[in-house]
């Protein structure tokens, strides 16, 4: 089985999202352009080889906190 490997920004933008920040509060936070921030996200679902953003927490074990 292939384990994924996150970039240390993936996982700062998974982290943020199970918190219930929105795309463009990590953008504005992360220094990045809003566009940068969803590609990451989108990275990070595949990697992950998951259906969703939601699939892809519960992969990385984070639960959210809205």
């Amino acid at each position: 089985m292939k384990i994924a490997i996150l970039s240390p920004l993936e996982r700062t933008c998974l982290h943020w999202i199970s918190r219930g920040w929105a795309v463009t509060d990590i953008a504005l936070i992360e220094g990045k352009d809003t566009a940068e921030i969803e590609v990451c996200v989108e990275r990070a679902v595949i990697s992950l080889n998951a259906d969703s953003v939601e699939q892809a927490l519960e992969k990385m074990k984070i639960t959210r906190s809205d």
